[in-house]
């Protein structure tokens, strides 16, 4: 998989979305990366946590739905 702007973060798991995540916030706060290329990886990065948001809004909505069919208890214990 190619780093930068990508399509197919919807197709990758949430685990490999943060995983990019932070090594994007690691080069991020490199002091000496030049302008442009930090613009790059920001724009890149705004565009993996809004597919991982959306992962995590899916997962709640299962979770959700599972506890309204009753085929699960509650996940506070």
């Amino acid at each position: 998989m190619s780093k930068g702007k990508s399509p197919s973060n919807d197709s990758k798991s949430l685990q490999e979305q943060m995983d990019e995540l932070t090594a994007l916030v690691e080069q991020l706060e490199d002091p000496e990366l030049p302008l442009e290329q930090a613009l790059a990886l920001y724009e890149s990065g705004m565009a993996l946590a809004k597919s991982a948001q959306s992962a995590l809004d899916s997962a709640e909505q299962r979770v959700r739905l599972i506890n309204e069919q009753g085929e699960a208890e509650s996940i506070e214990s």
